[in-house]
């Protein structure tokens, strides 16, 4: 199985640090800006490519021929579900999301109420709001119907253990095929999935305090091979079919 780890273009959020404005409103889930729609558009066309007499080598690391994506998961976070809409639009191939791939934290907002620190209850969206608005979108699971997030925010050490669903409900479809899988989530927990992978620190629950930083840029682009005992990385978040001013 080759998989593919993607995340989506800038939101809104993003573009507050992006743009150092942080005096805009944070909100809990945010759409893509017009450069985030942009970035999902461009790296939809690069996965789009084909070029067989391209290839370098049995393995082609550089998929110089091309992608050839079979599948297409992304996390239920509105910002994923659009990356992953431009993309599967444009290769015809089904999206399908899942709630595990969400980023680290969920879906919250923190607030002061009375002088005292509150984080809001919401659930994300729901069934309905998504058959509206994303009528193509397949789950991978059920979901509730008042939305698809418990509530309140994440705890750190639920992180590692989500990571491991993730990874193993992968293996689960696509272990000892050829299957290419692409998986648009999120920065922060793409950074969880990388230590399961590779055995980094998984016993530790949270992020901050380890020696080193993972950084993937909004629609940057991580090419992984998992067999039965071997997980090989190709390349770590390429950017290189988005011009200077779309890095963010």
């Amino acid at each position: 199985m080759q998989l593919y780890f993607i995340r989506h273009g800038q939101s809104q959020n993003n573009a507050i640090w992006d743009e150092n404005a942080y005096d805009a409103t944070r909100v809990s889930d945010p759409t893509l800006t017009s450069k985030g729609i942009q970035q999902a558009e461009l790296l939809a066309e690069f996965l789009a490519q084909g070029n067989p007499s391209g290839q370098s080598g049995w393995m082609d690391p550089q998929n110089r021929a091309g992608f050839g994506l079979t599948h297409v998961y992304c996390s239920l976070m509105e910002r994923a579900i659009q990356t992953g809409t431009i993309i599967s639009d444009r290769l015809g191939i089904p999206l399908i999301a899942h709630k595990d791939m969400h980023e680290v934290g969920g879906i919250y907002l923190d607030r002061l109420v009375d002088d005292q620190p509150m984080v809001t209850i919401e659930h994300g969206h729901t069934p309905a709001y998504l058959q509206e608005h994303y009528p193509r979108l397949k789950l991978a699971t059920p979901i509730e119907e008042n939305g698809w997030w418990l509530g309140g925010r994440e705890q750190r050490p639920r992180r590692i253990s989500r990571a491991r669903r993730v990874i193993e409900f992968l293996k689960q479809q696509h272990g000892n095929t050829q299957d290419r899988v692409a998986v648009i989530t999120h920065g922060a927990f793409f950074s969880y999935i990388f230590r399961v992978l590779f055995n980094l620190d998984v016993d530790y629950p949270g992020d901050r305090g380890l020696p080193y930083f993972i950084v993937h840029n909004n629609c940057g682009l991580t090419r992984m091979e998992l067999d039965a005992s071997n997980v090989t990385l190709y390349y770590l978040n390429r950017t290189d079919f988005l011009p200077d001013d779309l890095i963010t």
